[in-house]
């Protein structure tokens, strides 16, 4: 990750979710990182503030070559723990609204983290549609489509890659509609320990996905190593 992060002359970087398995490992970042032009997001998998706070899977940036605590992590990942639960989905579109946005160089940016784009549901007879899941709280989606209507670019850092990617294809199309981008960014589901980082092992062809007006962008250069696969969008 350092390696990738001091060479790298993109305006943004994005990991996969864990890309960090513990807090302390942020200090051989900031030690190492030298690169002040790139902004870089990433997940830090266990973080533990206090004997009373015990957080799962914490966003973190870079910026300047200064790693930045977004104080925000994932609020659920499936379906059943967001159907219906409209406490959990206000308190989410707040999070979005409050500390999952920022910009860069003009772009607005969207964060959603792994499965949390189960906050849109696909209706199956109709070809998998997407739409927002908590239909009945019209308070709600209106403020979620506010959110997407602001946004140029929606952010996807994802652990594993996810299942049923007919209804993730459709998603995919949902989000990046009205000429947005989204790009998502997985681990493959096996991982390897290398200096307490986890890095991602290439043996799959559809780990990143990056979509653009309904459609997925083909234009693209790489720069693999051994341990990522990287993928450059020119916008």
């Amino acid at each position: 990750m350092i390696n990738l992060v001091n060479q790298s002359q993109a305006d943004l970087i994005m990991f996969c979710g864990s890309t960090l398995y513990y807090q302390k490992d942020l200090g051989v970042l900031k030690e190492r990182i030298d690169n002040k032009n790139s902004f870089v997001l990433f997940e830090v998998r266990e973080v533990k503030d206090s004997k009373f706070i015990d957080l799962k899977n914490c966003l973190y940036s870079i910026e300047n070559g200064v790693i930045h605590n977004l104080f925000t992590n994932q609020f659920f990942s499936t379906k059943d723990e967001i159907e219906g639960n409209g406490d959990l989905c206000e308190r989410f579109i707040n999070e979005l609204e409050t500390r999952r946005c920022f910009k860069i160089k003009g772009k607005t940016c969207l964060v959603l983290q792994c499965g949390e784009n189960n906050i849109l549901r696909n209706i199956q007879k109709e070809a998998n549609r997407p739409v927002f899941r908590l239909q009945e709280r019209i308070d709600l989606k209106e403020r979620f489509d506010c959110l997407l209507n602001k946004t140029h670019i929606i952010l996807n850092p994802i652990h594993t890659p996810m299942g049923n990617q007919g209804k993730m294809e459709r998603r995919r199309e949902y989000f990046s509609a009205n000429n947005r981008y989204y790009f998502s960014v997985s681990q493959n589901g096996t991982t390897k320990r290398n200096d307490s980082y986890y890095e991602i092992l290439m043996d799959s062809d559809r780990l990143q996905y990056a979509y653009h007006n309904g459609k997925a962008i083909e234009e693209y250069s790489s720069n693999n190593t051994k341990d990522f696969q990287i993928r450059v969008f020119d916008l």
